[in-house]
């Protein structure tokens, strides 16, 4: 089994990404092949909006660090999706990512039972950490789980709130529910 994570924190060893490695150590224990794609240390642009995905290729044609990130999401059977909340949103990093992913749609896509330049079933799991209340950012998660299902994704997901700015926060309510997802998504 092959699984990638995308970690959108600009800290390696912030909540996000230490929840996220939980879930993937998890994983290999249980055989999993796991690759992690760190998008503050990579080098790559935005969507270009040119639609030569849609018109001339079945792929991105920016080439740079992201190429192999979204031909690692064709091929993988778990993605794995990290991102801090950042002034109610995901980070930059990651959304300058996440709209690269356009590329994965089909040009037929509102029409198409299958809209994903992949096959469908694979598993997701998003992992956000935000500083305030549960209740706060909801609508966030649910729109990106939401392109998630569209591309045809079996969605999960592990929201740590309450979380503050220092690299020291205790996580270990969130860690055991990354453990566990590991146990159920991977077996």
């Amino acid at each position: 089994m092959k699984i990638i994570a995308i970690m959108g924190s600009p800290r390696k060893n912030g909540v996000t990404s230490r929840i996220a490695k939980g879930f993937l150590e998890r994983a290999e224990t249980k055989g999993a092949q796991t690759t992690s794609f760190y998008l503050n240390h990579m080098d790559f642009k935005g969507c270009q909006g040119c639609h030569l995905c849609k018109s001339k290729s079945e792929s991105c044609v920016l080439k740079d660090d992201l190429t192999p990130v979204l031909d690692s999401i064709v091929t993988s059977d778990i993605l794995v999706f990290a991102t801090p909340i950042y002034f109610w949103d995901v980070t930059g990093q990651f959304k300058c990512f996440f709209d690269r992913t356009w590329s994965l749609v089909k040009p037929d896509y509102t029409t198409n039972p299958q809209p994903a330049r992949m096959d469908p079933g694979k598993k997701a799991l998003w992992i956000s950490s935000q500083g305030e209340e549960k209740e706060k950012y909801k609508e966030v998660v649910d729109k990106y789980t939401g392109f998630l299902t569209m591309f045809g994704c079996e969605t999960h997901s592990i929201r740590a709130f309450g979380m503050g700015d220092g690299p020291d926060q205790e996580i270990g309510t969130f860690l055991d529910q990354a453990k566990n997802m590991a146990d159920q998504l991977v077996g």
